[in-house]
């Protein structure tokens, strides 16, 4: 029974000394307010400058539009600043040192959004919750925001890029004489905006910084005196009353793709390739089809492209620039294949190309990579083969060459005597070995290539080697 009592006893006299703490922060709270007016600076001297720190915290990204280049920001902000109108001795209010009143019964610094894309969020109210005020008069006042700001977007490194965005906060009413929002720390990284996309307090690990297709990267904090003579970073040696001071504030993003790679890097590499390849094709009518195939390919893949593209600021994306050099790259080819297949069906065999051109191409087909021997599709070939290899003399390596050359005239003219002593007779010749050896005659001079042929099938194998050059050097330009 006496520990109900007691308890009883304890729970009363809590909410005596509450109601009496409660009695005291009003009794506090009405004799500050009771001469306060918020219109005006709360300084005791007009010559008094005050010093204002704001601070930010990013929430949510919600919209990155590239078109019109803004971005919504929502988050919180802070300001700190002295209230010479807000003091008291702690001692005569029950040692209270620190109370909450409402934010709009204080003067606030009238401070405006420089930058706002909208024409109704350019002024920054700290209403939402009441403001802490201590003893010596330092006011905490804090507000949610959503800021709708200009930005200005480069895309020359489409899709790898990187984009940042500035957020300018300055006082709206009064100059540098009467109110200055440098930070005494200066640009600290612990006073640049603080970013705090994921509140959940079960999985504190891994930070979230993927939000609308784009990465936070980082933030910064910059503050400047703005002037007849622009914004400087440096205090002005003039008049203060000519500067107004300002915060930059800013967030830093880079463009979130992981599929950019199987979707635009892939197909420009496969089409490269391509057109790498048809110089080693043999048959004419081939290339030149597999190059029609490439044009149509690259035209299917540009079009994709230009529907990802994001719109014209800046410098040309490089990937817009390998595009181009790559589809110029197989329209010349398909060009020059055109022209050497017209060249091959029209001039004579026996043609002869200037001096300068034909010793280029005589000492290019002594190398490997310029031999004239490539992919060939003819059927002929797949069937038969290389009919020469067949053809060759089997030469005895016991056999001396005098010898050898000794014996095969004096074969011939034994066989010739034997002929002209010999009357032919039609009917032991074969028919089908005839017509066989007719028809390897033939398919063996088609598969021989003339002299003109010989040097364009070696200028084909030229321009490979420059197209591969120019790839080398261009692809890793474009592509990183």
């Amino acid at each position: 029974m006496w520990q109900l009592s007691i308890s009883l006893i304890a729970g009363l006299l809590i909410i005596g000394v509450e109601s009496w703490t409660t009695e005291t922060n009003k009794k506090l709270e009405d004799t500050l307010m009771k001469s306060y007016n918020r219109k005006h600076r709360p300084v005791k001297k007009e010559s008094t400058t005050m010093q204002i720190q704001v601070y930010l915290l990013i929430s949510h990204v919600e919209k990155v539009d590239e078109y019109e280049q803004t971005m919504m920001l929502h988050g919180l902000l802070w300001a700190t600043w002295i209230d010479e109108y807000l003091q008291w001795e702690p001692s005569k209010y029950n040692n209270t040192r620190r109370i909450a009143i409402d934010s709009w019964k204080i003067w606030q610094p009238a401070l405006s959004l420089y930058n706002s894309a909208r024409g109704n969020s350019w002024y920054l109210h700290m209403g939402g919750l009441p403001a802490s005020v201590g003893s010596d008069g330092k006011v905490w006042a804090s507000g949610s925001f959503s800021f709708y700001v200009t930005c200005m977007f480069d895309f020359t490194n489409y899709p790898y890029d990187e984009q940042e965005c500035p957020i300018v906060v300055a006082d709206w009413v009064y100059d540098l004489s009467k109110v200055n929002l440098s930070d005494p720390s200066g640009n600290a990284p612990w006073n640049k905006p603080a970013v705090k996309l994921s509140y959940d307090p079960l999985n504190n690990n891994e930070a979230k910084k993927h939000v609308a297709g784009w990465e936070v990267r980082d933030t910064w904090r910059r503050q400047c005196y703005w002037g007849p003579n622009g914004c400087k970073d440096e205090s002005p040696d003039g008049q203060p009353e000519w500067f107004w001071s300002l915060i930059e504030f800013g967030i830093r993003i880079k463009r979130h793709a992981p599929y950019f790679g199987l979707t635009v890097i892939l197909p420009s590499l496969v089409t490269s390739l391509l057109t790498l390849a048809v110089f080693w094709i043999d048959t004419s009518s081939l290339a030149i089809a597999m190059l029609t195939f490439n044009i149509l390919l690259e035209g299917l893949f540009g079009w994709d492209l230009l529907k990802k593209l994001p719109p014209g600021s800046g410098g040309t994306p490089k990937i817009v620039s390998l595009y181009g050099f790559n589809l110029s790259l197989t329209a010349i080819a398909f060009i020059l294949h055109v022209v050497i297949n017209y060249l091959e069906n029209v001039l004579p065999d026996n043609l002869e190309f200037p001096f300068q051109m034909t010793n280029i191409t005589e000492r290019l087909r002594q190398m490997s990579p310029f031999s004239i021997k490539g992919l060939s599709f003819d059927p002929q070939k797949l069937l038969t083969g290389d009919a020469e290899e067949d053809n060759l003399p089997i030469v005895n390596p016991d056999l001396n060459p005098p010898t050898i050359i000794t014996s095969e005239s004096e074969e011939r003219s034994r066989r010739t005597e034997s002929t002209e002593n010999k009357p032919i007779d039609n009917s032991e010749i074969p028919l089908e070995d005839t017509r066989q050896k007719s028809q390897m005659t033939e398919t063996k001079q088609e598969n021989e290539l003339g002299h003109v042929a010989q040097q364009l099938y070696t200028l084909r194998r030229l321009m490979f080697f420059l197209y591969l050059i120019m790839y080398v050097i261009t692809l890793p330009i474009c592509l990183l």
